[in-house]
């Protein structure tokens, strides 16, 4: 089963960075993919100055060629070639019609799963989300992280509970 993991704007890239996550994303399920279309790495190279990007750049040079890929889009060439119109706050319509574009590429290819990694403010925005086939999951950035904790507290807890248990319950 191959899953495909598309990255939809560079917040989510930024703030795993910070939060020292971006490698648990290769983990995630077996022969996982990550698409980061060439828009959102355009925009995270826009933000190079922010916290999070110069690592998540990083990151991307580092895994690209493995399980990571920046594929070309029409959508970064438009932006390009319109930039001087472009406004700031259109980037974030032009990387959601880049993630589109690699959503219908990965569709076309009939990935068996597919996932969309958003920001958390994007989450019930994004104008290509309507109508998408039950093969593909949304996730936003913090219910990432929050299954990333969890996945650490749990162990931390079964351990906890078995050295309770070994122990045995304290005398009053």
């Amino acid at each position: 089963m191959t899953t495909s993991l598309i990255i939809t704007d560079s917040r989510p890239l930024i703030d795993l960075a910070m939060a020292d996550e971006l490698d648990t994303l290769l983990t995630l399920v077996p022969n996982l993919h990550v698409f980061i279309p060439d828009m959102v790495r355009h925009a995270l190279i826009a933000q190079v100055e922010n916290p999070g990007a110069p690592d998540a750049l990083e990151w991307i040079r580092t895994n690209d060629g493995r399980n990571v890929s920046v594929p070309c889009t029409e959508e970064l060439e438009e932006f390009i070639v319109l930039k001087h119109d472009a406004a700031e706050a259109s980037v974030k319509t032009h990387n959601d019609q880049a993630a589109a574009e690699i959503l219908g590429r990965e569709l076309t290819r009939s990935a068996d799963a597919i996932l969309l990694l958003l920001d958390d403010a994007s989450v019930g925005h994004a104008h290509f989300l309507k109508s998408l086939p039950d093969h593909v999951l949304l996730m936003s950035t913090s219910s990432y992280l929050d299954k990333q904790k969890s996945r650490r507290i749990r162990p931390a807890v079964a351990a906890m509970l078995q050295r309770f248990m070994v122990r045995g319950r304290p005398r009053t």
